[in-house]
């Protein structure tokens, strides 16, 4: 009992704002977002948000471009030197440079055609980033017409198929390097190599940019004829909530409306001189005095 009695009920009751002109009335307030978004419109908003998608897409662009401008600059150097063992004699070659030595390779093909696979990879490689590049860049310019549906996802898929020609383009032109070395030569890869693995990896992180741009904003646009319907909460998150539809409410409306408007057209009972003990009563057992064509 002791324990009952110390203990002490505290309820929070927060200053609010008076009615003008009424001391007693205290408007009830609620939490309000004070952030800068929150007063935005929503048209200022959505625009915010097209402004950071085209920004991630310049973004992932960049990454091709500067990738692809590396695979250009070092496809015509040599990219592997070889090194003869009984003579010591140093010998380069290349994706697109064959050595005049009669151990390296030559001109002529000659399976398994290690060499001449690489080859159309680089190309494939290439041309997909230039479709790529060139839709990104058509997506920058002034729109004239219908703008390319999924840009970003067909952007992605471009990137991945750029990066994994590109992968196989290098995996096979080191199976080409290996496969003529054998015992005659030692071979050691050089920087120019290497950087194709680079701009492999600038391809595949292009295409990973790009799709999670897809995933992220691939959100309805905001309209604004939706109608919102409120929800009913209890204020201090107990007690019941009355949980009607707005069908059933407009139901219950009607029906409240069709028994307002049927006591309305109800006989004059209350009417002075009604008798309403003979309101139920058929005319024939009506007194003559109250039939209606009795005569006087």
């Amino acid at each position: 009992m002791e324990r009952r009695d110390q203990l002490v009920l505290t309820f929070y009751s927060p200053e609010v704002p008076k009615l003008k002109g009424n001391r007693k009335y205290q408007r009830p307030t609620l939490p309000t977002n004070k952030h800068p978004s929150a007063s935005m419109p929503p048209q200022r908003r959505q625009q915010h948000v097209d402004q950071t998608h085209t920004y991630i897409r310049m973004f992932s662009g960049s990454l091709c471009g500067f990738s692809l401008l590396m695979l250009i600059c070092v496809s015509p150097l040599n990219w592997v030197q070889f090194l003869v063992i009984k003579n010591g004699l140093e010998l380069y070659a290349g994706l697109w440079i064959s050595c005049s030595h009669e151990l390296c390779w030559s001109h002529t093909p000659k399976p398994p055609y290690y060499l001449q696979y690489s080859r159309a990879l680089h190309i494939l490689s290439v041309f997909t980033v230039l479709i790529s590049l060139g839709w990104l860049f058509s997506s920058c310019l002034p729109r004239r017409g219908s703008v390319t549906t999924n840009l970003d996802l067909k952007v992605s898929i471009l990137s991945f198929i750029s990066a994994i020609c590109l992968l196989l383009c290098l995996i096979l032109f080191l199976a080409q390097v290996h496969w003529h070395t054998r015992d005659a030569m030692e071979s050691a890869l050089l920087w120019a190599y290497h950087i194709n693995w680079w701009s492999d990896f600038l391809y595949m992180l292009s295409g990973i940019i790009s799709f999670v741009n897809y995933i992220t904003f691939r959100s309805p646009t905001i309209d604004q004829n939706v109608t919102v319907i409120p929800i009913e909460r209890s204020r201090l998150g107990i007690g019941p909530v009355t949980t009607v539809s707005p069908a059933e409410d407009e139901g219950s409306r009607s029906e409240m409306e069709s028994t307002s408007g049927g006591e309305d057209n109800l006989p004059n009972a209350d009417l002075p001189g009604a008798n309403p003990l003979n309101a139920d009563l058929p005319d024939a057992e009506l007194p003559d005095a109250e039939l209606p064509n009795a005569e006087m």
